[in-house]
């Protein structure tokens, strides 16, 4: 089998699309978490892992924890983590490293485009997805015009940052811009995929410093929350 990073005949890992370590938080006593498919009676079943696939030789998974997996766990969750409690448009402004932290959310991006699962489908990078790929091989994050990346803080009805959520992604246009946008780690990412540069996108991301502002919106103005939500209350 050739690994989708490296592109040489390997071996493959069964690798996570989003980095196991993002599920900590949705595991029971059981340690199993519940998955919304909008199918069966119940419209959800119970997981034992975060959803997986074989894609990567051991090499390109060892690259991609080490290189930007741990980084942003070290960062995003003891370094500089999001507010328990925040208020509706209220403000979080941190500093990351710029080469790890924009490269981590690309290489999920990148897993999401060449998995075969449904979960998956919208994500299609095209052009972009080769692109990327040697982004992530050679460590290169690329100017901060090139996929930038805006954040929102998702908030739930106590206004606590809902950490137990991690959606499927989605698509969408920004300007006439293609986007992609995903929940994990108490987050709503939003990366715009396009070969040209979008001023307004640009100034509200991540920053060549590495300085981003994170904006909480509340949940139910997320759309594909309500998707899911809307999809449990139709078959129950």
């Amino acid at each position: 089998m050739k690994c989708r990073l490296c592109q040489n005949d390997r071996d493959l890992c069964n690798s996570h699309i989003v980095p196991e370590f993002l599920y900590s938080k949705l595991y029971n006593d059981q340690h199993k978490l519940m998955g919304i498919t909008g199918q069966g009676n119940k419209g959800w079943k119970l997981l034992q892992k975060g959803i997986r696939e074989h894609l990567f030789c051991s090499d390109c998974e060892k690259h991609l924890n080490e290189s930007y997996e741990k980084p942003f766990l070290q960062q995003w969750t003891i370094d500089f983590p999001l507010p328990a409690q925040m208020n509706k448009d209220s403000i979080h402004s941190a500093t990351y490293d710029y080469k790890s932290f924009k490269l981590f959310h690309l290489s999920i991006l990148f897993r999401s485009s060449v998995s075969s699962l449904p979960t998956f489908h919208e994500v299609n990078l095209g052009m972009h997805e080769e692109r990327i790929r040697k982004m992530l091989i050679s460590e290169n994050p690329g100017k901060d015009w090139e996929y930038p990346i805006i954040a929102f803080a998702v908030l739930n009805g106590r206004r606590d940052v809902e950490k137990r959520l991690i959606s499927c992604p989605i698509s969408g246009r920004f300007e006439g811009h293609i986007a992609y946008g995903q929940i994990y780690g108490g987050a709503m990412w939003w990366i715009l995929v396009s070969s040209h540069r979008n001023d307004l996108f640009c100034r509200s991301g991540l920053q060549s410093s590495g300085q981003i502002t994170i904006i909480a919106e509340p949940w139910n103005e997320i759309g594909v929350i309500q998707d899911a939500s809307t999809a449990l209350r139709r078959l129950n």
